[in-house]
């Protein structure tokens, strides 16, 4: 008995890896990264953490090879733990195409493992787990997140959304003892993207509120407890990233991601309709053709005919997939609601994260009470391939059309990393400034001195010229001028934060100050023609990732000790 189920699982590990490669391998055989939204941003970011992990540093404060050199301190103020296994690969992998579109094998693999794992929780049943597991890997919104976007903070996100829903369903309504789902489910999605975390805070709380007033809670003192334990956790887990990022968010106001006219980026009811049945996986100059996808589409049209017949909980599951819907459009008057903090989350269709993850759980149920009306086995094993060839075919369908667009210069994309950067295939189209996002983490009162910044505009008491010799070292920028010698009140093309150190060619720690604009300026260099900026950790910073690692580290002791416990017990 016990041999037929770990046979069962191998087999189901076995099918998951071949759909996570079968996920990548119509792009994968490009060789080539088509253009998306934030492909320069996110590329650069792993170029900068692998450059840097092979020189032995682990963790970057300042940027220093790429984002042109400015010191940007972007993983003090953007999640990257979660970027790490696409850095692993570009270690491992000669070819760095071949090495990013096996990261995004790697989190469809979780995708489709955490899905079925927290569905068959839910549900207690193998074929429902496997066809939504199936459904929201391949979902529209997830695959244009990844490749129309190239939004891979977002994207990684979604891996762990499953299990932060029903850690909190398991909480409240199930199972409490699940309640790590929620912590370390939340902690990744926080390691991974800050406007996921609050989009999905949104959601849970008001999941939360639905679940209280679902039925009579019982043990409610432990449930509190267990729900307290769950955000412990989540914290600590997630304290490598949200100590420096508090250290620097305190020191002095920074510039956020810039606001965005939500009104005009609500979709169009009627083009969500035509883009969901075409399936479009593209993203077009004009927008508005984020969409479900015909699968999600199709279970809304058919859970209308089935509504009756289902159990509360469903139905609550399919109202819910609709009204998120719904909240991506501008039939919402977002006109008023950008006006408010939840502008920060820039676009309404990112609301579609949450529609497709509901509904592709209703779209699981609905397969599963499709094929559990037929009795013979092997027939009902024919049903399951042929739905999951159904939701597969459009999914391919679309891939190819956004492989194939009309406009060229979509092929935007990367052919390998080099020392200097990355090099592109790019039809022509030239990297704007604009592309890396400089401004969004810059300290406010300098944002009007980073074209200064970016072209290395320094001054020694007002007088400016042009650095020339700029090296780029790990977590080190090293700026080198004859000037500097003799020189006082040097000032940068740097901008200050926390934990940045000055010093000469002895590495004695030279004094500075900072000007109006939040620059450094160092008074004076000690006869050296050389000076080091220089992000050195804090003790805060080493005990932050020393608590993260033993979270890590307790948390998977204590999921192997009850894997065991629990084969012992079957």
């Amino acid at each position: 008995m016990q041999n037929n189920i770990i046979v069962k699982k191998f087999i189901l590990l076995m099918l998951f890896c071949f759909l996570s490669v079968l996920f990548i391998l119509p792009l994968v055989k490009t060789n080539i990264i088509f253009y998306g939204d934030d492909l320069i941003f996110q590329l650069h970011r792993i170029l900068e953490m692998t450059t840097n992990f092979r020189s032995g540093n682990l963790f970057i404060g300042i940027y220093t090879y790429t984002f042109h050199s400015i010191g940007y301190p972007l993983n003090l103020f953007y999640p990257w733990v979660t970027l790490l296994p696409f850095v692993f690969f570009c270690l491992l992998v000669k070819n760095s195409v071949i090495a990013i579109y096996i990261g995004i094998a790697f989190y469809t693999l979780l995708t489709l493992t955490f899905t079925y794992w927290t569905t068959k929780k839910f549900s207690n049943n193998n074929l429902q787990s496997f066809m939504t597991a199936v459904i929201y890997t391949f979902c529209s919104y997830r695959t244009i997140d990844v490749y129309a976007r190239f939004a891979l903070g977002e994207f990684i996100a979604l891996t762990f959304l499953p299990l932060c829903v029903y850690g909190l369903y398991a909480i409240v309504l199930g199972n409490s003892k699940d309640w790590p789902f929620l912590g370390f489910g939340m902690s990744f999605v926080l390691l991974s993207h800050l406007l996921s975390v609050i989009l999905y805070i949104i959601f849970l709380f008001f999941l939360f509120i639905i679940f209280i007033t679902y039925k009579k809670i019982i043990k409610k003192k432990k449930r509190i407890i267990d729900l307290g334990k769950a955000i412990l956790i989540s914290i600590l887990s997630s304290a490598i990233f949200l100590v420096p990022f508090l250290e620097q968010e305190t020191y002095q106001k920074i510039s956020q991601p810039d606001k965005m006219d939500m009104v005009a980026q609500a979709l169009l009811p009627s083009k969500v309709i035509i883009e969901s049945l075409n399936n479009n996986l593209t993203r077009s100059d004009a927008g508005n053709t984020y969409n479900i996808g015909i699968i999600l589409f199709l279970a809304i049209i058919l859970g209308i005919a089935q509504y009756k017949n289902w159990n509360r909980k469903y139905k609550i599951i399919y109202l819910l997939g609709i009204i998120f819907l719904f909240i991506s459009t501008s039939l919402l008057p977002w006109n008023l609601i950008e006006k408010t903090p939840l502008s920060i989350i820039q676009f309404p269709w990112r609301f579609l994260t949450i529609s497709s993850y509901l509904l592709s759980l209703i779209a699981g149920y609905e397969c599963k009470n499709l094929i559990n009306n037929v009795a013979v086995s092997y027939v009902r094993a024919i049903g399951i391939f042929v739905l999951s060839l159904i939701i597969i075919t459009p999914w391919y369908t679309g891939i190819t059309n956004f492989k194939n667009p009309v406009n060229n210069n979509e092929k935007f994309a990367l052919a390998t990393f080099t020392p200097r950067g990355v090099n592109y295939t790019d039809s022509g189209k030239k990297v704007e400034p604009a592309l890396y996002h400089l401004g969004d983490y810059a300290p406010m009162d300098g944002t009007k001195k980073l074209p200064g910044i970016i072209s290395k505009s320094a001054s020694i008491n007002g007088k400016k010229f042009t650095l020339k010799k700029v090296i780029a070292n790990p977590n080190e920028i090293e700026f080198s001028n004859s000037k500097f010698k003799s020189a006082r009140n040097i000032t940068l093309p740097i901008f200050t934060y926390r934990n940045l150190k000055i010093y000469n060619n002895n590495d004695q720690e030279l004094s500075y100050k900072v000007d109006s604009y939040r620059r450094i300026v160092v008074r004076e260099t000690n006869n050296s023609d050389l000076i080091k900026v220089r992000y050195k950790l804090s003790n805060l910073d080493r005990i932050s990732i020393l608590i993260s690692i033993l979270t890590w580290i307790v948390g998977i002791a204590f999921f192997i000790k009850n894997m065991y416990l629990l084969r012992i017990r079957n």
